[in-house]
């Protein structure tokens, strides 16, 4: 059958489910081809599909950029691919904060500050509007996430301007809206990013903490329900909720007890009774010695692997992958993860930042990195 005779939505649903660096290729069979792949439609018809697939890392180190796939094992050369950044700068001047649904943001940390919107697999890439912050605070500027909002369809970063000197109390932070191409002010937010808001615990008191949420769509805080009450004074053992993640889109955190680390999972968004114990892991499965548990705090959940595993981050170990059991199945090998990387995990897109905004009726012109 030629191609003349089948189809065009059996193509299009052909070409749906192919990964993106064949799809890239194909752009270049022909211009019907090429206008049907690079339109963005299909590019989020795409990644709808491709968010239960294949998840990568992120890999940001002081000598260069990688990602890593996730189920892949950890000394298979083939899993890890180079990047290079749109910009042509030294990664130790750079801030990476993402990806939200494949896009990544970047910062340039020098006078006067930059930030771009990039698609590591793509290349595609733009540059943000200037947001005006202080010729002060400009290199100290810090990325605190990114979001994506699906009641508008657009993205929006949220900046902290770090000034010299630092304020006593930081209240104020810059929002930018990839739809609108504008900053505006905002309170202070820092997040990870599940079902539409960006969550953050609140230690109130001594063995008191809360978890709050920022609704990306109204734009309003709220507090979600925590998997149990603070601590009992009379009887428990202290505990601590330490960090958040966002685990195959649940909100989850880690639970501190003595010996141990529980992570919780909620398995109905914000339903308080729907909090359940996911995984156990013993403060010695990524941290080698009692000093470095005080120094660095306990692992950083990244992902599910392979149905049942956990990927982690043991700080300044690298990246371990543990079963139910609390063995560690496999760590990095040398080189690959080393102390003092950013990491993140994503699926990879076709989609564009140039895709979520028209300005003044006109697309933005798509750039690639060279």
């Amino acid at each position: 059958m030629t191609r003349k005779n089948l189809p065009e939505d059996v193509i299009v649903e052909i070409l749906l489910r192919l990964p993106v660096k064949p799809l890239l290729r194909f752009r270049c069979v022909s211009k019907h081809w090429r206008s049907l792949i690079s339109d963005p439609h299909f590019a989020k018809s795409h990644f709808n599909r491709a968010s239960g697939q294949t998840q990568r890392l992120l890999l940001h180190t002081p000598s260069g950029l990688g990602s890593l796939e996730v189920d892949a094992p950890f000394e298979d050369g083939s899993a890890l691919r180079e990047l290079v950044l749109p910009i042509k700068r030294q990664y130790r001047d750079v801030r990476i904060v993402g990806p939200c649904n494949g896009l990544v943001c970047v910062c340039l940390l020098h006078d006067p500050i930059e930030f771009y919107v990039w698609n590591p697999s793509t290349g595609d890439y733009r540059k943000l509007s200037d947001p005006g912050f202080s010729p002060n605070s400009d290199i100290n500027a810090y990325m605190r996430g990114s979001g994506y909002d699906s009641s508008t369809d657009g993205y929006k970063l949220f900046v902290d301007p770090y000034t010299i000197p630092r304020p006593p109390i930081r209240v104020e932070a810059k929002v930018y809206s990839l739809k609108k191409n504008s900053w505006k002010s905002n309170p202070l937010i820092i997040g990870i990013l599940v079902n539409g808001a960006l969550h953050w615990i609140v230690d109130l008191d001594p063995g008191v903490f809360r978890i709050f949420a920022f609704d990306l769509a109204e734009e309003k805080f709220r507090e979600v329900p925590p998997p149990m009450e603070e601590n009992d004074d009379e009887g428990e053992d202290m505990i601590y909720f330490d960090t958040l993640s966002n685990l195959g889109g649940r909100l989850c955190v880690n639970v501190d007890r003595p010996d141990h680390i529980e992570l919780w999972g909620m398995l109905e968004y914000g339903v308080k009774e729907s909090w359940a114990p996911l995984f156990t892991v013993g403060y010695f499965t990524f941290l080698r010695t009692c000093d470095q548990l005080l120094t660095v705090g306990s692992p950083t959940p990244l992902c599910f692997s392979r149905g049942d595993q956990l990927v982690a981050l043991g700080h300044g170990n690298g990246l371990r992958r543990s079963n139910s059991k609390n063995e560690i199945i496999e760590k990095t090998a040398n080189g690959i993860c080393p102390r003092g990387y950013e990491e993140a995990v994503f699926v990879e897109p076709l989609l564009s930042p140039n895709d979520y905004d028209f300005h003044g009726g006109q697309r933005f012109p798509v750039m690639k990195s060279d």
